[in-house]
């Protein structure tokens, strides 16, 4: 099987999304399949050292391509123009490998690259999937030109594809009604790859978290909050926090309130950290946190992070929201505590340093958990079997 993934994401390195991608094309490689991923835009922002500086090349044996460079240009016309490039390149590319293509995985939801990608899929003949793990337009705001664009696109985008791949139920549930009547959904839910988290025995006594510190998706202002409550009672345990704070929309209302506290000796920022460095300071952790509130996002979203925390082995605490509680429970492979509560955060904290020894229990059920269910094998040869039902009902 021919499969060409086009990923608006930077590309190797990147964030949940790019992560999962790569999960699904090593999978697909292994398997036998040939695969490459197309990234239809420059993505590495001009004033900062670029993460990705290959307009070309292999990761892990999976070939990728950016049809211009990968990084932005200082110039805001010149950006517009080079995306306009970029998108024409990437369109003249994928129409020249019509004939090697079998699926046509997308994971972009511009409607004129969506749009364009289903002509190239009618002439070629091949399938056209979604991959989506958001709930449509969650971030947009609700006005009335983005709410008149949010209709029209609900209404007709989502029918152009022959398959869809959700990370939910709740997804599932609500795409139900509007894709094409002859196309097929999958749920294939967070993914992780458990021989990259080896079990440490190191501890380094520190609460983890690895993200955006964004509010809105991540709870970061009440995981900040339930720190500081659990600090007091127990000091001592320093809050790390893995994510560039530079690019969270909450970096002027976290820093304040880390000043207003006192706990700039007590909480740690990395900034951005490379990814082999990441993983050995979360399998070095005492605790792995997220505190992720309830609102729209959160129940129809599968937060990816959760599976790599499990990985560790390392006692992990979250809320129980979106599809979270249908896979964890509480104080058997995780600690679940109620969303947009700092207290209960605390005091869930307090509960796992005074008994660390059953949490190491718990930890241990986490990566069993991550192992059955998460781990990208088992998962990603289910979608093998999707496509090539695709492939086979095709006529």
């Amino acid at each position: 099987m021919n499969i060409t993934i086009v990923l608006n994401e930077a590309y190797p390195i990147g964030m949940a999304a790019t992560n999962r991608i790569h999960l699904y094309a090593k999978r697909f490689k292994e398997c036998g399949h040939n695969v490459e991923i197309i990234v239809p835009r420059p993505t590495e922002r001009h004033h900062t050292i670029p993460k990705n500086h290959e307009i070309k090349g292999e990761y892990e044996g999976i070939p990728f391509k950016y049809p211009l460079s990968p990084v932005r240009n200082n110039s805001f016309i010149k950006r517009r123009i080079n995306d306009f490039l970029s998108f024409f390149k990437t369109t003249g590319y994928i129409f020249r490998k019509k004939s090697n293509t079998d699926v046509l995985l997308i994971v972009d939801n511009r409607w004129y690259m969506i749009v364009t990608c289903k002509i190239f899929s009618l002439f070629s003949k091949c399938r056209f999937v979604l991959e989506i793990s958001e709930f449509p337009f969650v971030f947009y705001d609700n006005n009335f030109f983005n709410n008149i664009y949010r209709s029209l696109y609900i209404k007709n985008i989502f029918r152009l594809f022959d398959g869809l791949i959700v990370i939910s139920d709740s997804l599932f549930s609500y795409f139900e009604d509007k894709i094409n009547k002859d196309a097929k959904q999958i749920i294939i839910p967070i993914l992780t790859n458990t021989h990259n988290f080896q079990p440490s025995a190191n501890n380094s006594g520190e609460i983890v978290y690895t993200g955006a510190l964004n509010q809105f998706k991540d709870g970061i202002m009440d995981l900040l909050q339930g720190y500081v409550t659990f600090n007091k009672k127990t000091p001592g345990k320093k809050l790390v926090l893995m994510g560039d704070l530079n690019v969270s929309p909450d970096k002027d209302e976290v820093i304040a309130f880390i000043d207003k506290n006192n706990m700039r000796e007590k909480i740690e920022i990395t900034g951005y950290v490379d990814r082999p460095v990441m993983i050995q300071r979360m399998s070095d952790a005492a605790v792995l946190a997220l505190a992720k509130p309830s609102n729209r996002q959160a129940e129809h979203c599968f937060p990816t992070k959760i599976a790599e925390y499990l990985s560790t082995g390392k006692p992990v605490l979250t809320t129980n929201t979106g599809s979270i509680p249908q896979f964890l429970t509480n104080r058997k492979d995780s600690y679940l505590t109620e969303p947009n509560n700092p207290d209960e955060i605390a005091n869930t904290l307090s509960d796992i340093f005074s008994n660390y020894d059953e949490a190491k229990i718990i930890g241990k059920k986490g990566r069993e958990l991550a192992q059955n269910e998460f781990d990208y094998d088992k998962q990603v040869d289910r979608i093998i079997i999707f496509f090539n039902e695709l492939l086979n009902n095709k006529n």
